[in-house]
């Protein structure tokens, strides 16, 4: 009986321990022992190092290519017929624009509109769109940037993004209704878009370079590439997710195609597209400040030079008249689309009160406009009103006493980190040679989300390795995944109380809506002020422009979980501490999951940039190939392993979040 109940009882560990096995973590913990021991035997072997001067056959390639561009844009047909025309035809328009706003034209040596009519002409638009509080802050941000002394530069970033949301509505708008009307167009697209989304914004801009010069019309075609996707997604949704009702009975009254379209789902339509055109807008002044970097006039210039002999003051100026702009873009086109939603008819005398107020607010900015004309004071900002040069003094003077009274803060925190975390993991991916990584990676893959997830990885990874790039993606791949994990910690523990709490909602509310109008650019400045140079400042980076996404993200699956399961596990007296890990969090584990897929994107677009302060990797790859023309083929390998790597990650995530969900559903 001893002997019969000891192999029961070997058998039951047995099973036990097969059941263990069969858990994806412990197999995940398992891949992850074995790279590790793998990368210590072999560290040194086979990693692909290679110094930044020196060119792999691919990018060779890639640069004779590019060489071979260059010298053929005035005789081959394709720049004759189609690149050089758009070219002409972007920059012309966009000059037009600049010529109002910006820049003197012809012999005159003020613009068409002196900086006292843009900004009576902003507040009257404004007003006419939404409301007289919404059109008084944005009159008092475009001041704040003259007070800065950056008025030229903040026209001509104003000038840059209106026009290229007026090219990319006119082709966005378009084709998202298209979309959102037939599902062969829509499925012919998504590729496009998805791709669009994962593509970091720094991959675009060495290829554009190439077909349209660095200049204003390859910054503005870029920003268009960055921007017509998000116009299309939203217009799509909005016609695709309209009331039925209305749109039947229309049908049955007889009402053709165009009549349906334009009648019935464009009206209804409306707000969700308005949202669309807030978004179109965001996204474009968020690229056209980075695509400095390839010629675009305007505040990214002024950004770039300050970060590239670290004068810190300068670019926090630079930063704050960016931010200003970005809130009155923001806040005046979401009052628009809040008052688009309004169906509350205005009464009488409101009306009237409204058209009186319309028409003082016109008569003012045409007398405003015709002063600009007339009068230097009123067409060149007052140089006795701008404190540019005090708040960047006061700015470098505070940011120097941070690092030094605050060393625990910045220094401290970076080197746990950098020492603690970010060396081991860039030594294990590339210290350990290149098949070990890529075998260990598809594993990881097709434990987190099945064989479809393995087999990209597998194949995206080894095209990493034949640009010759693959060490210094491995560099990149180490900070992205310390950011993301970073970004996670925070953002889930604020999440939670974002959406436990209304009270903290509400005061996170107004740093959460900042977090996601700044450009990611404009986070370079501060935290290369607090931490310098280094790979943990792409890291900060990385977080500032991730956290805010992904706290909402987690809030609204934490709001989303019945109340009935939350009152079950109070009444059987559990802790709140229970309550939020046994019930809420594993309620919301598809918000959590489509929080880790974003965090990894929008980190990623972030660190990419960190070149600018010492972070290396394909980003630094990217920046310096601008600059030097033996270096253009690696410029463009890296970009390409850039969306690679973004590829890998995304649908590696992706794939994650559908098991969880298929799981869940089953």
């Amino acid at each position: 009986m001893s002997q019969a109940a000891s192999e029961a009882g070997t058998a039951s560990l047995l099973e036990r321990a097969k059941g263990l096995l069969r858990r994806r973590g412990i197999l995940i913990v398992l891949v992850l022992l074995a790279w590790i021991a793998l990368g210590a035997v072999l560290k040194g072997v086979n990693t692909l190092a290679l110094p930044t001067s020196e060119n792999t056959p691919f990018t060779s390639v890639l640069r004779e290519a590019a060489a071979s561009i260059r010298g053929n844009r005035t005789e081959s047909p394709a720049f004759v017929y189609f690149f050089n025309p758009i070219r002409a035809f972007v920059e012309s328009f966009i000059e037009l624009i600049r010529a109002v706003i910006s820049l003197p034209s012809g012999d005159d040596i003020i613009p068409a509109v002196g900086w006292l009519g843009v900004v009576a002409i902003i507040g009257f638009v404004v007003f006419a769109t939404s409301t007289w509080r919404t059109s008084l802050l944005a009159m008092g941000m475009l001041l704040l940037c003259g007070v800065l002394g950056m008025w030229t530069f903040t026209m001509d970033t104003l000038a840059m993004t209106l026009g290229a949301v007026v090219l990319s509505l006119a082709i966005g708008l378009p084709l998202g209704v298209w979309a959102g009307l037939s599902d062969r167009v829509l499925a012919f697209l998504r590729p496009g878009l998805d791709l669009a989304q994962i593509l970091p914004t720094l991959v675009y801009l060495a290829p554009l370079a190439l077909f349209f010069l660095i200049g204003t019309a390859a910054a503005t075609i870029a920003t268009m590439i960055y921007s017509i996707p998000i116009a299309i997604r939203i217009t799509s949704h909005a016609i695709r997710s309209l009331n039925a009702g209305p749109i039947e009975a229309a049908t049955s009254m007889g009402s053709t195609r165009w009549q349906l379209l334009t009648k019935v789902q464009l009206p209804m339509a409306k707000r969700t597209i308005a949202l669309g055109v807030n978004q179109t807008m965001m996204a474009a002044l968020s690229f056209v400040v980075i695509a400095a970097l390839i010629g675009a006039p305007g505040l990214g210039k002024p950004v770039v030079e300050a970060l590239i002999i670290r004068d810190v003051g300068d670019g926090v100026v630079a930063g704050l008249a960016v931010v200003f702009l970005a809130i009155m873009l923001d806040r005046a086109t979401t009052a628009a689309v809040v008052r688009t939603g309004n169906f509350v008819h205005e009464s009488g005398s409101a009306r009237i009160r409204r058209r009186v107020g319309l028409g003082a607010a016109f008569t003012g900015a045409m007398v405003a406009v015709v002063l600009s004309r007339y009068e230097l004071w009123a067409a060149v900002f007052p140089e006795q009103l701008i404190i540019g040069e005090s708040v960047s003094s006061a700015t470098s003077a505070a940011a120097e006493w941070i690092t030094t009274n605050l060393y625990f803060l910045t220094t401290g925190f970076r080197e746990v980190v950098t020492v603690g975390f970010l060396n081991p993991l860039e030594s294990l991916l590339s210290n350990t040679p290149w098949y070990v990584t890529i075998i260990a990676i598809s594993l990881i893959g097709a434990l987190i989300g099945g064989r479809k997830a393995a087999a990209i990885a597998l194949v995206l990874l080894g095209l990493i390795v034949l640009t010759g790039l693959w060490n210094d993606t491995m560099v990149t791949l180490a900070q992205v995944l310390i950011a993301t994990v970073i970004v996670m910690l925070v953002g889930v523990v604020v999440g939670v109380l974002v959406g436990r709490s209304p009270r903290v909602e509400r005061i996170m509310k107004p740093v959460l809506d900042a977090g996601q109008t700044l450009p990611a650019f404009v986070y370079l400045v501060p935290v290369l002020a607090l931490f310098g140079p280094t790979r943990f400042a792409a890291i900060a980076c990385g977080f500032f422009y991730a956290a805010p996404i992904v706290v909402r993200v987690v809030a609204d699956g934490v709001r989303d979980v019945p109340s009935s399961m939350v009152e079950a596990a109070t009444a059987a007296g559990s802790t709140k501490m229970q309550i939020i890990t046994k019930v809420q969090l594993p309620a919301s584990k598809r918000s959590l999951m489509l929080g880790a897929n974003q965090g990894l994107i929008f980190v990623l677009a972030v660190v990419v940039i960190g070149g600018f302060v010492g972070a290396g990797g394909l980003g630094y790859l990217v920046i310096v190939g601008q600059s030097k023309p033996e270096l253009q083929g690696k410029s463009l390998a890296a970009g390409l392993a850039i969306l690679l790597l973004g590829v890998v990650l995304d649908r590696m995530a992706q794939a994650g979040a559908e098991r969880r969900r298929e799981q869940g559903s089953a």
